[in-house]
């Protein structure tokens, strides 16, 4: 959704008044609803002008300067507040304005402007953990991204959409269930994909991956990143479990 942009005409240097008619909610054509949350509006002088005046608009009168063309520019965007039972889909309205010279009140302009909007269905994440069946003291180990053992994160969203996989966090070092004794772990890899099998394995460089969703699965769609990395225990390395967190967050890409 951007911002929805008005040309007013009207006499060379001229004030005009814009009275604003602003929808609070959006439909779809099968009856759902998407509420608008907030109207702000900027105002410029002539066709390139620099962007003024941003303020919060709930209906009502605005006024916009003309240049020595007659020319100025309206601006308006909106939030918009989608609940987790908001369909997907694409919601629309309209915005109405009305222009008028301040001193006679003449009427110089009418216009109306659709405004929509594109929901996307929530991402969904699913994981299924490394595990490390056997790690024997000074001996590194190691998992492979299309080993059955890897991390594995399915994700679930919108058909012919994708996403950002950014990692908050990649553990440095496991942690024994006491607390006391660490092991140490590195050389992520990853590969990409419907199933993890879209893209060769890769080491896993910065922290942000971006993944088409190109599976179809449904009405949605779904691809998947599985993680291998390498533990290398001390030669005096305890015994135990040892575990850590991967921590991830998934956005959608695009504005």
């Amino acid at each position: 959704m951007s911002a929805a942009v008005f040309t007013i005409q009207g006499p060379a240097n001229a004030t005009v008044i814009v009275t604003t008619t602003l929808p609070t909610l959006l439909a779809n054509p099968t009856g759902g609803s998407l509420q608008i949350g907030s109207w702000a509006a900027t105002v410029a002088t002539g066709a390139s002008g620099t962007p003024t005046n941003a303020t919060p608009v709930n209906n009502g009168d605005l006024a916009i300067t003309l240049d020595a063309g007659g020319i100025g520019l309206l601006r308006i965007g909106a939030s918009v507040q989608p609940t987790l039972a908001t369909p997907s889909g694409t919601f629309t309205a309209s915005i109405g304005l009305m222009a008028r010279e301040p001193v006679s009140g003449r009427l110089s302009l009418t216009a109306q402007a659709p405004v929509m909007a594109s929901v996307l269905q929530p991402i969904t994440i699913s994981a299924i953990p490394m595990y490390f069946p056997a790690v024997y003291t000074g001996t590194p180990a190691t998992i492979a991204p299309d080993d059955v053992r890897a991390l594995r994160l399915v994700l679930d969203g919108a058909a012919a959409s994708s996403v950002d996989v950014t990692f908050e966090s990649l553990p440095a070092a496991l942690s024994n269930d006491a607390g006391s004794a660490s092991l140490s772990i590195g050389t992520w890899r990853q590969r990409t994909g419907a199933d993890c099998s879209g893209a060769a394995t890769a080491p896993l460089t910065g922290t942000t991956v971006s993944l088409p969703l190109a599976q179809a699965i449904g009405a949605g769609a779904r691809t998947a990143i599985c993680l291998g990395a390498t533990v290398t225990p001390t030669a005096v390395q305890p015994g135990g479990l040892y575990t850590g967190t991967v921590t991830i967050s998934v956005r959608y890409t695009g504005s």
